[in-house]
């Protein structure tokens, strides 16, 4: 079974210039460890924090699929979505993906 999910990583936010003259200084910042799931009353999918495979998150499960053509699409989907690349991930760990010609 495949499913998307992206590790953590640090992020940095450029410094901030206020209207008022106030400068907010470059910093830097952990992004969670977040995976997609899917509700199973809605066709919607969703990115939370990723507790494990056999945990639930608000009711839902992390969205899981037996073909990588169908986990692909999704991925590529949720990248038009949010501009975000998640990681291909099954039982044995993360998934190296053949590269697009």
């Amino acid at each position: 079974m495949y499913y998307l999910r992206k590790e953590p990583y640090e992020e940095t936010i450029p410094e901030i210039r206020m209207t008022d003259g106030e400068v907010i200084p470059e910093r830097k910042y952990m992004v969670e460890d977040r995976a997609i799931y899917k509700n199973h009353d809605f066709s919607r999918f969703y990115r939370c924090l990723f507790f494990g495979l056999d945990k639930k998150h608000q009711g839902m499960k992390v969205y899981t699929c037996k073909t990588l053509k169908k986990i692909l699409a999704l991925r590529d989907d949720m990248h038009e979505y949010c501009g975000e690349w998640f990681d291909v991930y099954d039982e044995n760990g993360k998934v190296n993906l053949p590269e697009k010609e």
